[in-house]
């Protein structure tokens, strides 16, 4: 699959999940208003969602994960064939899960609930798709293949970088 290809898809589930997230997230804002006004829910309720959005470790997990698929790819490329589809299939959830935490950050933002879920989704995925199409145009899979040094300096580099992600993203 070409990375016009790959950038289209990912692109098209990332802004499916952030409409999705963000009708989502003003619907349940809806219904908790309603719950409040026959009290089956008090005003702190939604706040305690939004706070836990907010401090789960979702996109450091994510983000560590593809860091240490991508390193076991390019230090051992006869694994990425049959990593290739489970790969794009990572790529693809992994994007519609950012979307999703963008859409949910951008409504939570939107009635006062603070930006940093918002913010934090749309830098992981920069990152993300910046780190992909330079990864592409730098190391081609001819070029991965060729069992050269750098692409175990690379790997590593990316490996290592996984677990501070996890830890301190």
């Amino acid at each position: 699959m070409e990375p016009a290809e790959i950038a289209k898809r990912s692109a098209g589930n990332f802004l499916i999940f952030v409409a999705c997230a963000f009708v989502l997230w003003i619907m349940a804002g809806a219904i908790d208003w309603v719950a409040q006004i026959v009290h089956l829910s008090t005003p702190e309720r939604l706040t305690a969602v939004a706070t836990s959005i907010t401090s789960s470790s979702t996109l450091q997990a994510l983000v560590s994960i593809w860091l240490l698929t991508a390193a076991l790819a390019i230090a051992f490329p006869r694994i990425l064939t049959p990593l290739s589809t489970t790969t794009t299939l990572m790529f693809d959830v992994g994007y519609g899960i950012l979307g999703a935490l963008t859409g949910f950050g951008l409504a939570i933002g939107l009635f006062g609930g603070g930006w940093t879920i918002f913010v934090r989704a749309l830098i992981y995925s920069a990152v993300i798709a910046i780190g992909f199409f330079v990864f592409r145009k730098w190391l081609s899979v001819a070029e991965l293949r060729s069992y050269g040094q750098a692409r175990w300096i690379i790997a590593a580099i990316v490996a290592l970088a996984s677990p501070f992600v996890l830890l301190w993203g």
